[in-house]
């Protein structure tokens, strides 16, 4: 007796999303990469309106921390952190200080595109990290990626958008560093831990850090204008709404996914600090630009679409 059973469906690959949330993680990128890109550039207006490297520090997390827990009490969402996850939560306290203060303070000295740019390798670093944990493998493909977008970033740092300061540039690739580590950190957190109350927990963390250093080195340098006070809010903004946003994307599309589909991030920050700060990249850093972004894409080229759930 025959039946007319439907033929098997392939199963999905180990790191496909599932097709119900591919839709909802782009959209959270697509947050992420509208906020954190007006980061460096509000982060430059606290600065020239005399904010203070710490203090901008410790109000973005401030800010972030009261917020959130606000919001996590009035909706009744906040829960036990697991204590098998500290660990890694240090972990991502330090990471977040590390990238947030490394690219945040990396404007004060370096162009805002040429910053962003030169953070923004962090995606074609999330995939050999993610090969060296076993959780995604690394391909020829990519590999090539990685070429491709460091060349780039050679051209952006070596087309003359002056004297560019090598303490800027360094400040702004660790923290680029420091993020493609977080993501792997934060797959395995956002396993057991909401999104927000991550974020939160995270600012808490990161600002008490902060703090810390302040009372040891630096005092409290408040805006002096009012540019200065949008830079400081606006640039708190910016992290509670982003980093949160950035969490729940990777809890839906994976490290590697999210790291590639945010490549709107750099551009939005070229844009906003061409009209806001008049910051203009030269035609050779322009190339550049786009043989990064070319790389990031390519990492992401050549995957096979998720297949339905059977």
């Amino acid at each position: 007796m025959t039946t007319n059973a439907p033929p098997p469906q392939s199963p999905r690959p180990p790191d496909a999303p599932a097709p119900d949330r591919v839709l909802p993680g782009l959209g959270f990128v697509v947050v992420t990469a509208l906020f954190f890109g007006s980061g460096p550039t509000l982060a430059r207006l606290a600065f020239d309106g005399g904010t203070g490297v710490l203090t901008l520090q410790i109000a973005r997390f401030l800010v972030a921390a009261v917020g959130l827990w606000a919001w996590l009490a009035v909706t009744g969402r906040i829960r036990p952190l697991p204590r098998a996850q500290l660990p890694l939560i240090l972990a991502m306290v330090l990471l977040s200080t590390g990238a947030s203060f490394g690219y945040m303070t990396s404007v004060r000295s370096i162009p805002v595109p040429m910053a962003s740019l030169t953070f923004f390798t962090f995606p074609l670093m999330v995939g050999p990290l993610a090969h060296l944990l076993g959780d995604e493998r690394l391909t020829l493909r990519r590999v090539i990626a990685l070429g491709v977008g460091f060349s780039g970033l050679a051209l952006v740092l070596g087309g003359g958008l002056g004297d560019a300061d090598p303490v800027g540039l360094a400040m702004a690739f660790g923290g680029g560093t420091c993020v493609a580590v977080s993501f792997q950190v934060s797959r395995r957190l956002t396993v057991d831990i909401a999104p927000t109350q991550l974020t939160a927990t995270v600012a808490v963390g990161s600002g008490l850090l902060c703090g810390l250093l302040l009372t040891v080195h630096g005092d409290i340098h408040l805006p002096e204008t009012a540019r200065g006070w949008i830079g400081v809010l606006g640039n708190a903004a910016s992290y509670a709404v982003g980093l949160t946003c950035l969490f729940a994307s990777i809890r839906l599309l994976g490290a590697v996914r999210t790291a590639v589909a945010i490549n709107l991030e750099p551009v939005i920050s070229v844009a906003l600090a061409t009209v806001v700060l008049g910051e203009v990249l030269g035609a050779t850093q322009m190339l550049g630009a786009v043989v990064v972004l070319g790389g990031i894409a390519l990492a992401q080229s050549g995957r096979r679409p998720p297949a339905p759930r059977p």
